[in-house]
């Protein structure tokens, strides 16, 4: 069953990947401008932010054996639309079926880790059910360019179908249980809020980083700063709603647990901070230093090795130690890491590049098993849909937002007179600052909880 989840949860991180290096022959192919590009992950990615709790919450009720073989299934049919796009909107509205896809599976998928293993071997479990999706999405741009290179970009998709297909069949064959929560209730006006806001804050962050004729960013023109402020207050009606409706579609209540709180808040900013790395470290290896789909691909590799070899490390020490020691240690590496990354990409130096990224991809592994494995576990079997929804929603949004954050950053500093070399600098070392937000919060911490704890709504 391990073999089937990990596998699913691959095929969501590669594929918010994996398109970028294709994005320029998907472009020429489909006639989509820098920006049009540039929403092939962003639709995604946005998609999986603002529907997450959704599908947390759907399987909840539908148990999450069904949610996760229902959101698989769909992701396959999605990526088969992908594949067969004939112009840009056929493509869009692929990538968005694939993220409501994701939205199902992944929060059931993390929970049928937690419930099919024993206390005492899920910071194992959660390591490689993390780790090897990690390592495909810094896979991605390699397999991106390799597949682009020599069977085209529409494989990148195509791919996807014997990855969901044995996913399925081995899910079939481990009969897990189908547990469903006694709780049927969907509080429709929450999903309408978060559903409507966070997409409206996206793209003003991320369609107002784009330039007038004359240079200036348009972020601060009427229509992207009413569509911010919509997204912004629609987002904190959410918020509200979840803390006063008696049946919430999140329970936001469980943020007063000073453990789960530490443990979100560091998805959320690690993932703020390093989502964009893919996209621009792709667009950097092209544009300034040269490389081609395959090189270029091969150039964010060095982030792999550290993830693929410490993932594993970090969730049998989590069984051992707990998440706060981890969690400290991964923080600073992670923040040194893209501080060293934002550097080299200044100096146009790959080889400082290089070096941050494998501080990045230390510090990244000690610290998003871990403090999955910590969240899922101190909570009871009804509600790991719930929460598991609601830290793939910090998740996702952290995501979302840090794209949107770093094309933001990135188009300032450009119309500043920034080159591309110094403007995709600039936007790293803004996610470095942030991850500094991230080793407070560890730092901040508390201890474990005993194993025996639970929370409750």
């Amino acid at each position: 069953m391990l073999l089937a989840l990990t596998g699913s949860l691959s095929m969501i991180f590669v594929d918010i990947t994996v398109t970028a290096i294709a994005g320029p022959s998907i472009g020429a192919a489909l006639g989509l401008d820098e920006n049009g590009v540039s929403w092939i992950a962003t639709s995604y990615l946005v998609t999986l932010a603002a529907l997450m709790a959704i599908g947390g919450r759907v399987g909840d009720i539908l148990g999450k054996r069904n949610a996760f073989l229902g959101g698989v299934a769909l992701f396959a049919a999605a990526s088969v639309l992908c594949g067969m796009a004939g112009d840009a909107r056929m493509l869009l509205a692929g990538r968005i079926l694939q993220g409501v896809a994701a939205c199902l599976m992944q929060p059931a998928s993390a929970a049928l880790v937690i419930e099919n293993f024993a206390p005492g071997e899920r910071g194992k479990a959660m390591g490689v059910y993390i780790g090897i999706p990690m390592s495909f999405f810094a896979l991605g741009p390699l397999i991106g360019g390799l597949i682009d290179t020599h069977a085209g970009w529409r494989w990148v998709f195509y791919v996807n179908l014997p990855i969901a297909l044995a996913a399925i069949a081995i899910a079939l064959a481990a009969r897990a249980a189908n547990r469903r929560s006694a709780d049927r209730s969907f509080d429709f006006p929450s999903a309408v809020l978060i559903a409507t806001g966070l997409p409206l804050a996206v793209y003003a962050l991320q369609a107002g980083a784009t330039r007038t004729a004359d240079g200036a960013v348009r972020l601060f023109e009427p229509l992207f700063l009413v569509a911010l402020g919509a997204g912004v207050t629609l987002v904190s009606l959410f918020c509200m709603r979840q803390l006063t409706v008696q049946r919430p579609l999140v329970h936001l209540a469980l943020f007063a647990d000073r453990r789960l709180r530490a443990n979100v808040l560091l998805i959320a900013i690690m993932q703020f901070a390093m989502a964009s790395l893919i996209v621009q470290g792709s667009i950097y290896a092209k544009d300034v230093l040269g490389y081609g789909s395959d090189r270029a691909g091969a150039s964010l590799m060095p982030m792999l090795v550290p993830v693929i070899f410490l993932a594993s490390v970090a969730g049998r020490r989590y069984d051992r130690v707990g998440v706060r020691p981890l969690a400290r240690l991964g923080t600073v590496f992670a923040t040194a890491g893209l501080a060293t990354w934002g550097v080299g990409a200044v100096l146009a130096s790959y080889p400082v590049i290089a070096t941050g990224m494998v501080l990045l991809g230390g510090g990244v592994a000690f610290i998003m098993s871990p403090a999955n494995t910590d969240t899922l576990s101190s909570v009871p079997d009804e509600m790991r849909g719930q929460v598991s929804g609601l830290v793939q929603t910090a998740r996702q949004a952290g995501g979302a937002l840090g794209v949107a954050f770093a094309a933001c950053v990135s188009g300032v500093a450009n119309a500043y007179g920034a080159g591309l070399a110094g403007s995709i600098g600039a936007a790293i070392l803004a996610g470095a600052a942030v991850s500094a937000l991230g080793v407070v919060v560890a730092l901040r911490m508390p201890a474990a909880a005993p194993r025996a704890r639970t929370l409750r709504a």
